[in-house]
């Protein structure tokens, strides 16, 4: 199953990355980084919806927060690349939490959610801008 959630998300960034090049607009700074950040907003929805009826018929109610914490982190995420307010911040702050939530629920179905994690925390690195060098006043 994880292998096929691999291979969802790849073809998801690969057909953004196709859309954004051929809009024109490739060049624009951060194009990567929102690529990627749907990528995994996608990512989680998608492994949400394929663990649905598994955890609801195990764990019953229990999958609400199971699968919450995961899908609102995501939707923050969505959110702060919509309105473009600390998006490097907010999306480091989903990617480590997305992590440890993975990592918490490691034997259960916690762990698919780390692929998303790896996304955001990629996309967290593109966003960051270096800052410009500094010349001493003579």
């Amino acid at each position: 199953m994880i292998a096929a959630v691999a291979g969802v998300c790849l073809v998801l960034f690969l057909t953004v990355a196709t859309l954004v090049r051929l809009r024109g607009r490739w060049a624009v700074p951060g194009t990567i980084g929102r690529a990627l950040r749907w990528t995994g907003v996608a990512a989680t929805v998608g492994i949400a919806v394929a663990l649905l009826p598994v955890l609801s018929a195990d764990s019953g109610s229990a999958s609400a927060y199971l699968l919450g914490v995961p899908l609102v982190a995501a939707a923050v995420v969505a959110v702060a690349d919509l309105t473009g307010r600390a998006v490097a911040f907010v999306t480091t702050v989903v990617a480590l939490a997305m992590a440890a939530w993975g990592l918490v629920l490691g034997l259960g179905p916690g762990f698919y959610f780390v692929l998303p994690a790896l996304v955001f925390g990629i996309a967290a690195l593109t966003s960051v801008r270096p800052r410009g060098l500094t010349t001493p006043s003579a």
